[in-house]
């Protein structure tokens, strides 16, 4: 028997939290089993995966767990490069900024003001990243090129993904307890919500144009 009004509400919430500690376990694991940094890619991907399967509807209560495993093994040297090149491009705009923050000219106050900005879009693109690596197949130029057509073309959408990762982020350090079972898959389950609705968007309008 289905259960209705505030009871059926309370039990749905209830359920996700559960599915969502179950999913941080493996995501725990899978970086693990890793050793951290061949693992943290990997499992994030084969985490949005599972997340990608609950946003289209698909019950996979049972076979979660087979799900997440399978998804671990198969990207797991795809997932490896692609977050590696992420990472690789992260600290060259760091780099690069310090640089030219260091140089008291106006040029260099210009540089550096173009990669802050840069900074700052590539922060959001991160954002985008592994939800668009698990909803679409694409070579590694079209995700990053994808990554960065979203974020400029939704702006309202990227301020979301910033705050959907900030306030989940702060609530779980104020209360340390929660990390271990929300950690990741609660942040990753708004983020890939609220991709979702604008992978959506984006299709339209390729369609449309």
């Amino acid at each position: 028997m289905e259960l209705t009004g505030w009871r059926g509400t309370i039990f749905r919430y209830l359920d996700l939290a559960m599915k969502l500690a179950y999913l941080n376990i493996l995501w725990g694991v899978g970086i693990v089993i890793g050793a951290g940094v061949a693992g943290f890619f990997p499992s994030s991907v084969a985490m949005f995966s599972v997340l990608k399967k609950w946003m289209h509807g698909d019950d996979i209560e049972i076979n979660m767990f087979s799900h997440f495993k399978d998804e671990y093994r198969k990207e797991f040297i795809n997932a490896n490069l692609y977050g590696y090149a992420w990472t690789i491009l992260g600290l060259v705009i760091y780099v690069d900024l310090l640089f030219f923050r260091g140089i008291s000219t106006l040029w260099g106050l210009l540089i550096s003001f173009f990669f802050f900005i840069l900074g700052c879009i590539y922060i959001v693109a991160l954002l985008y990243a592994l939800p668009i690596y698990v909803h679409y197949k694409l070579n590694f130029k079209q995700y990053f090129k994808n990554c960065l057509l979203i974020v400029l073309s939704n702006p309202l959408y990227s301020v979301m993904m910033v705050l959907g990762f900030y306030f989940p982020y702060y609530f779980m350090i104020k209360i340390p307890g929660l990390l271990p079972f929300f950690g990741g898959s609660l942040i990753c389950f708004i983020l890939m919500t609220i991709s979702s609705k604008v992978f959506i968007l984006f299709e339209g309008n390729k369609t449309t144009n």
